[in-house]
């Protein structure tokens, strides 16, 4: 089983584009002390805690992966916000959470992870009318000639969704999309280094740990690949009707 916490242990966010993201939420939102936020897939609490800190805005933050669950609990305690950012483990395609609760939501990254259309169908029930709805993840600029095979991995099992395909299912939930923006190639060199930092630390430690170093480093090897030739990433700031 892939130890993610520990690929990720020196990365604050988990996708590419997650500290881009929070600031197209921060400036669409404008979140006052009053305005409550959903965040879904939270995964370590770092987008929760920086609009926390920042706006002292209430969060709700949900996820189902009990080692980031416990980071982003502890961040929130860290950082003195736990009166603030309520960490909750729950599946984001079945929100524990009532019709029209939040005053925005957004998911950094894992839509298609979650499941995409109900993950958006979900964040859609429980906006408020009128409230934005942020998400951002992989697109496809491009397919590839043929099927991928097994040596393709995950990406291999990736539905292949364009700009226009992806803003399309998020008007299916029943949103509004405003703006789309595709952010530049140097983001996923930000979210790779960390992950290579930690494959060099396994590879010095002692006993080195080749095979994990090997492990994370032929998946950044991977990844490489598949955004030269076909990935983008792409944020969605949406809005349900009132």
């Amino acid at each position: 089983m892939t130890d993610f916490a520990r690929i990720y242990a020196h990365s604050d966010y988990l996708t590419p584009g997650a500290a881009e993201t929070v600031e197209l939420i921060a400036e669409t939102v404008q979140p006052a002390e009053s305005t409550l936020l959903l965040d879904v897939a939270c995964g370590k609490g770092e987008a929760a805690a920086t609009l926390s800190g920042r706006f002292a805005c209430p969060i709700v933050a949900v996820d189902l992966f009990d080692p980031f669950i416990h980071v982003a609990a502890a961040k929130a305690w860290f950082f003195n916000l736990r009166d603030l950012v309520s960490v909750v483990r729950a599946d984001g395609k079945r929100l524990p959470v009532r019709d029209a609760m939040f005053d925005a939501a957004y998911c950094i990254g894992a839509p298609s992870i979650v499941g995409l259309e109900p993950c958006l169908s979900e964040i859609s029930r429980a906006v408020k009318p009128g409230g934005h709805v942020i998400a951002s993840d992989i697109i496809w600029r491009g397919n590839p000639d043929a099927p991928l095979g097994d040596e393709w991995k995950w990406i291999a099992r990736m539905r292949q969704l364009s700009l226009d395909e992806y803003a399309a299912a998020i008007e299916s939930a029943g949103l509004q999309v405003e703006r789309t923006i595709v952010f530049p190639r140097s983001i996923w060199e930000e979210y790779w280094k960390p992950m290579l930092q930690v494959a060099q630390e396994a590879k010095t430690s002692q006993p080195a740990d080749i095979f994990f170093a090997d492990e994370v480093e032929s998946g950044v090897a991977l990844e490489h690949r598949a955004v030269d030739a076909w990935l983008n990433y792409a944020a969605f700031i949406a809005r349900k009707p009132s």
